[in-house]
């Protein structure tokens, strides 16, 4: 069965970021370490949120009183990147509900997928760290952003 992330083109992602494979991110094997690719997932949302007009993630929920907690990490590695290659971080938010949301990144070389990364997140009151509903204004910039967005929650 095929995996529906990798059936999404990368021109389907509205947040693409450029970076160099460095010396440090890479392991005995010469290959990018499993564990970068995170480092990585976390650039894509960075720039996800920056690309909306949130800036960062916190301080836009600190307004709100809120914050979003990561509750899911799934990652299917394809094929791996290599030192000196330049790679594409992808990012886009693939379903949104009423309390949380889901952030698919794409690690791609050129059009050669390499990696898919979901990622979960879930909203809660800084508080008491309750599950509290996504701000309605973050909802709708969401939606008017991506492409194709189903519903969850």
């Amino acid at each position: 069965m095929t995996d529906p992330r990798s059936a999404v083109p990368l021109d389907d992602f509205r947040v693409q970021e450029r970076v160099r494979v460095r010396f440090n991110e890479i392991d005995g094997q010469n290959i990018v370490f499993n564990g970068n690719y995170l480092v990585y997932a976390d650039i894509g949302v960075t720039e996800y949120f920056r690309a909306l007009g949130e800036g960062q993630p916190g301080p836009f929920f600190d307004q709100y009183g809120t914050d979003i907690r990561e509750t899911h990490c799934e990652i299917d590695y394809h094929s791996p990147a290599r030192l000196d290659e330049l790679i594409t971080i992808a990012a886009r938010i693939s379903a949104i509900g009423r309390i949380s949301f889901t952030i698919h990144c794409g690690i791609f070389r050129g059009t050669d997928r390499l990696t898919d990364i979901e990622i979960g997140y879930a909203h809660i009151d800084s508080d008491s760290g309750q599950p509290t509903a996504l701000p309605g204004s973050f909802i709708a910039e969401v939606r008017r952003f991506e492409k194709r967005l189903p519903r969850q929650d």
